[in-house]
């Protein structure tokens, strides 16, 4: 039998993760972030989807995601937090987009360019309020919007920032990011309304609720580092394969390139189709665990390009064939991106948008 692994997507999770979100902070739209193809999730199916569902706003992070977006047919309001650059401002202006806008030198090109286009950019103002990224100091505040005052040609609608430490709703610089950006919102004019700062984590955290809007990152895609939450969320991504060759083996066999496992009794190996190639990292190598009829099972020795080795002592009449869940569920066990997160030394969002580029994914209405 011929092996294949498939990406299965779920976007009906994502619209009910939206939703949760939604109740959760009920005074508050809630803007999905679709950002790298929606996490891997696949960009214009979430977008459709989310739309559908009643979303008003959707953000991405460059010109080429809003293309993307439009040419789905999705009309709501686009923010490209990323911000865009002269070149770029025809397409955003014929896309009907938002832009942030960073720097004095980013605003000037882009008024300039608008000017001689004889057209208008909405802009949010990006505050770096502690990010040290993208943004203009809360100090610089007061001379951006003198220089707006001059340029018409660009439309200030909303401002926000980014928070560094979220997870930490006391951690001295999660607090000094708030108190700053609070105060930097007060000298704004008041058709500036599309204020934001929070993602998934401040918003959990109850961080600056009394703002109109909040970025919805990765718990849109069933994740969070707020542990009450965690199954309240549901993950959208599962990633599935068979098992490719069962073979018995002596004790004391080596497994896999370098020699890093050795079996200690005489035992059973299975080899999935599975490696660094599809996304799933190296480094889980003897770390990781795998799903075959509802049981975990180890995954022995280093992960290859295309092929990982498990073994499967304790399912004496497996067969090629069976299926082997690497992210998700069977049964009754689960597998979730940030478990394998933890096990690599890395978060959730880099396990989606990895996996999420296997060329076989399927997403699901």
């Amino acid at each position: 039998m011929i092996a294949q692994s498939e990406l299965v997507i779920d976007v009906g999770k994502l619209v009910e993760n939206w939703r949760f979100f939604i109740r959760f902070q009920e005074n508050c739209r809630m803007v999905p972030v679709l950002k790298s193809d929606s996490y891997g999730h696949g960009l214009a199916k979430a977008g459709r989807a989310l739309e559908k569902a009643g979303a008003e706003y959707l953000a991405v992070f460059t010109i080429a995601e809003a293309e993307i977006l439009r040419q789905a047919g999705i009309k709501t309001t686009l923010w490209v937090l990323e911000g865009i650059l002269p070149a770029d401002l025809p397409a955003a202006t014929r896309l009907q987009v938002t832009s942030a806008c960073w720097s004095f030198e980013q605003a000037r090109a882009l008024a300039e360019c608008a000017r001689q286009h004889s057209c208008r950019c909405k802009i949010h103002l990006k505050i770096d309020t502690g990010m040290s990224r993208l943004g203009f100091l809360p100090s610089e505040v007061p001379d951006v919007l003198h220089f707006l005052q001059s340029w018409p040609e660009l439309e200030l609608t909303g401002c926000f920032s980014h928070l560094a430490v979220s997870a930490e709703a006391k951690h001295p610089l999660t607090l000094q990011q708030v108190r700053e950006f609070r105060q930097v919102i007060s000298l704004l004019p008041k058709s500036c309304r599309e204020l934001h700062l929070c993602a998934t984590n401040g918003i959990l955290n109850r961080l600056a609720p009394e703002l109109p809007f909040a970025r919805l990152g990765i718990g849109l895609y069933g994740y969070s580092n707020e542990q009450e939450f965690s199954t309240q969320l549901q993950p959208a991504m599962t990633f599935r394969s068979r098992v490719l060759s069962v073979k018995e083996l002596p004790s004391g066999s080596l497994v896999s390139y370098h020699a890093l496992y050795q079996l200690p009794q005489a035992g059973r190996l299975a080899v999935v189709p599975v490696g660094y190639a599809d996304g799933y990292p190296r480094t889980l190598s003897n770390k990781a665990e795998v799903l075959i009829r509802g049981q975990r099972l180890p995954v022995r020795g280093r992960i290859c390009m295309g092929m990982l080795i498990i073994e499967t002592s304790s399912l004496p009449d497996l067969q090629p064939g069976e299926e082997v869940v690497l992210l998700g569920q069977q049964g009754n066990e689960c597998i979730s991106a940030a478990e394998l997160a933890a096990k690599a030394g890395t978060i959730a969002h880099e396990i989606l948008c990895n996996l999420g580029k296997h060329p076989n994914r399927i997403i699901r209405d």
